[in-house]
């Protein structure tokens, strides 16, 4: 049970990561947009930093969305293994 536990919390904190990634990103993005000059600059490699940024965004997304699985799993292996064992905690 104390391996399912750390599982769900390791989880957890790498759903936390991949929200806390895609934060940074969506910040980056905005700030990229408010330092840029009126139509000067370019555009080539303005459409480079924003392929990255979409690309780190669809990586995080995903790296979201697996954790999310994890933890639901480890959840559910967590409440079968307290049916099974049927562990007392109030001694």
């Amino acid at each position: 049970m104390l391996v399912s536990l750390m599982a769900r919390l390791n989880a957890i904190s790498q759903m936390h990561n991949a929200q806390w990634a895609m934060m940074q990103n969506n910040m980056a993005m905005m700030n990229m947009c408010r330092s840029l000059p009126s139509f000067g600059g370019s555009m080539g490699m303005l459409n480079q930093m924003d392929t990255q940024f979409e690309i780190s965004n669809a990586q995080n997304q995903l790296l979201y969305q697996i954790a999310s699985a994890q933890e639901k799993a480890a959840a559910a292996r967590i409440s079968q293994e307290l049916k099974d064992n049927k562990i007392s905690y109030i001694a």
